[in-house]
């Protein structure tokens, strides 16, 4: 069942909050929520406009607080090019044919119809810097500013995410020899070039340092008696990002519902569980009329679900270990994937179809992380997989610090 992971995390939650009352300890030590730093994937597209992940804090810092982070995520997709018919009689012939079909059923250079061109190859480094300012006890106002550069991912700067790491794991341990053909476009390239059904064009080389914006959000905590009765907390979030790159200079809207449940197992261990909800309207306005389309839904809905084990060490350290789900919705409208016509790059004999395909499908990952809180102060290290192969990552590494500050 495809949405097994959802479906057992809310059982588990379902299942702490009707557990008996004497099963919470009133007197443990909470840190505030789940450590969290941005886990949001370097998706070639995604970090060029805001996206909303979870906030599984119970009410805000006490002091202003800062987080630094960095991410490392190898990013890659086959060269493609992808017709699109304007004619409705032509897309129903389409329709008819198996997708691995249709470039040999029609003439492009013959057909009216829009063209899309894909090739994604390197490493993308993340660089985020995020601060959390209280206005009162029930709300709290975020900033944050989140930057990317493009790098071909060579040791020894690049461990895990590089080419050569991950073509020797799947050699050695699984997928087999060069599944997805990287190896035939040789390894440790650096090059993003995307051109959209506009005829606007995207290209990021090696080296290439950009701000892809700024992101604001409003937080309000409700005070409610099942917070101190049950260790069951909400938030309600509100979401402004402004998109800065030169590919796309607009505004986005968005609002999330965040839900934390305690459980404590005695007053050194306990666990956390956090679901949340929300829902994005990118490019809600535009600066400039040659931004690039990256993805014809304007609204994107994501969930994210997260469970964290907590235990206190004989120093006041609390170590925190925790399994994270992101799910989001496509970024183009899928009905349009049962028309298109995509042509494979003459080399390329292995999934040649992903980087546009997967443009039409849920976006979902995993992420493992670990934390260490030491009274303000939290280290994050996290882990993350793409296990569908959706234009994510194959792998992405990161590490954050959070503190407050005097």
């Amino acid at each position: 069942m495809k949405n097994k992971p959802l479906f057992v995390f809310v059982f588990c939650v379902s299942f702490t909050i009707s557990y008996s009352q004497q099963s919470d300890s009133t007197y443990i030590n909470y840190k505030n929520g789940i450590s969290k730093p941005s886990l949001l994937a370097t998706h070639p597209f995604g970090i060029f406009f805001t996206r909303i992940q979870g906030n599984f804090k119970t009410r805000p810092n006490k002091k202003t607080t800062i987080n630094l982070s960095i991410e490392s995520g190898n990013v890659w997709s086959a060269p493609i090019t992808a017709y699109i018919p304007n004619d409705e009689a032509l897309r129903e012939q389409v329709r008819q044919i198996p997708w691995h079909g249709t470039e040999f059923a029609f003439n492009v250079d013959e057909i009216d119809a829009k063209r899309i061109n894909l090739s994604v190859d390197g490493v993308l480094k993340g660089f985020r810097a995020n601060l959390a300012y209280k206005i009162n006890a029930q709300s709290e106002f975020n900033f944050g500013i989140r930057t990317f550069m493009l790098t071909k991912g060579k040791a020894p700067f690049t461990l895990l995410t590089g080419d050569q790491f991950i073509e020797g794991f799947h050699d050695n341990i699984a997928g087999g020899n060069d599944p997805f053909a990287r190896r035939l476009f040789g390894l440790d390239k650096a090059k993003i070039l995307y051109t959209d059904r506009n005829n606007n064009t995207l290209e990021i080389n090696n080296g290439d340092f950009f701000i892809g914006g700024f992101e604001t959000s409003y937080y309000y905590y409700p005070e409610l008696s099942i917070n101190s009765f049950k260790n069951f907390y909400i938030n309600f979030g509100a979401h402004l990002g402004i998109n800065l790159s030169k590919y796309n200079a607009s505004l986005d809207f968005g609002i999330s519902t965040n839900i934390l449940k305690t459980y404590a197992l005695n007053d050194l261990k306990y666990f956390q569980f956090g679901l949340s909800i929300g829902v994005l309207r990118k490019n809600g306005i535009e600066f400039k009329t040659n931004n690039i389309d990256f993805g014809t839904n304007k609204y994107l809905g994501y969930l994210e679900n997260i469970i964290e084990y907590n235990f206190i060490s004989k120093r006041k350290t609390t170590h925190s270990f925790g399994i994270d789900f992101y799910l989001q919705t496509s970024l183009n409208k899928k009905d349009e994937f049962e028309y298109i016509i995509p042509i494979r790059n003459g080399v390329s004999e292995k999934a040649w179809i992903t980087g546009i395909s997967n443009l039409y499908k849920n976006n979902n990952y995993w992420t493992f992380l670990y934390s260490f809180t030491r009274k303000t102060v939290t280290t994050t290290f996290y882990l993350q997989q793409d296990l569908n192969v959706n234009n994510n990552p194959d792998i992405q590494t990161g590490a954050s610090i959070t503190f407050g500050l005097k």
